[in-house]
């Protein structure tokens, strides 16, 4: 089972069809292509900054004493972008206003949007098989605790 974050854009409601899922989980094609994933994602800095220690390692590996450092640089690289990738979208959503909604584990993206869209009544919170939902006048936590390196403090 995956577990996915459901995130809403400022001003959107509960079940607006706006709402961006996004899984927790290792990230292959962040692994294989972490510079092209992460410009796809909108990660323009984390891109660059990528992309130039990727450059920076593959160049060291040409030099033979050096060789396998610029590899584990390069291999360093893909495993921290494939690991935090999930967490970086997550972030870059919070820092434009996004939400959180919702934390749902289910098999597939297409069950995670089934359960998602099952009308929750008005007022009340309900958990039902892998959803949780924030209470109805409370605050919701300012990050998720996502697959990866470095957790989120509370507060933050």
């Amino acid at each position: 089972m995956a577990t996915f974050l459901v995130l809403i854009p400022p001003g959107a409601r509960r079940g607006d069809e706006k709402a961006t899922f996004v899984r927790d989980r290792f990230s292959w094609v962040a692994f294989f292509l972490p510079f092209l994933w992460l410009a796809w994602h909108r990660s323009w800095l984390a891109a660059a900054l990528a992309f130039a220690v990727q450059t920076l390692g593959s160049a060291i590996s040409d030099h033979p004493v050096f060789g396998l450092a610029g590899l584990g640089i390069c291999l360093a690289t893909s495993l921290v972008v494939a690991l935090e990738g999930p967490s970086m979208v997550v972030a870059g959503l919070e820092r434009k206003g996004w939400t959180i909604d919702a934390v749902i584990s289910a098999e597939d993206r297409a069950t995670t949007e089934e359960i998602y869209d099952m009308e929750t009544p008005a007022g009340e919170t309900e958990a039902r098989d892998g959803v949780s939902l924030p209470a109805s006048g409370t605050a919701t936590r300012p990050h998720a605790p996502m697959l990866g390196l470095v957790g989120f403090k509370e507060g933050r």
